[in-house]
């Protein structure tokens, strides 16, 4: 399955199902769809945040770890604090990890 993201075509996830759920520490099949549904939006997210400095030749064996680490993050605040104001306190803390772990990919932008 092809996924495009800001200028950058991945084919495949950067973070296989069975990797999202030893990290979310699943091991049913239950929540399978949710996961994987929270784990596109999550790449989609990452991606767009690195925007011209994605790799289209990434896959889940050569992406770099800041990437994948940042993935994980981010799935992890989808997946596991649904709701109310702690998901927004929640992610907003997970995004700012999530830009210290990409800030060596990113552009600098000069304002």
């Amino acid at each position: 399955m092809t996924q495009t993201f800001s200028r950058v075509t991945v084919a495949a996830p950067l973070v296989t199902l069975a990797e999202a759920k030893v990290h979310l520490h699943l091991t049913d099949t239950d929540h399978d769809a949710d996961v994987t549904e929270k784990l596109a939006e999550a790449q989609e997210q990452i991606l767009a945040r690195l925007g011209a400095a994605g790799d289209a030749t990434w896959t889940a064996s050569t992406a770099p770890r800041q990437v994948r680490n940042a993935i994980k993050l981010l799935l992890d605040a989808f997946y596991e604090r649904r709701g109310g104001e702690e998901n927004a306190e929640q992610l907003e803390k997970a995004l700012a990890a999530i830009d210290q772990l990409l800030g060596l990919y990113r552009d600098p932008v000069i304002a």
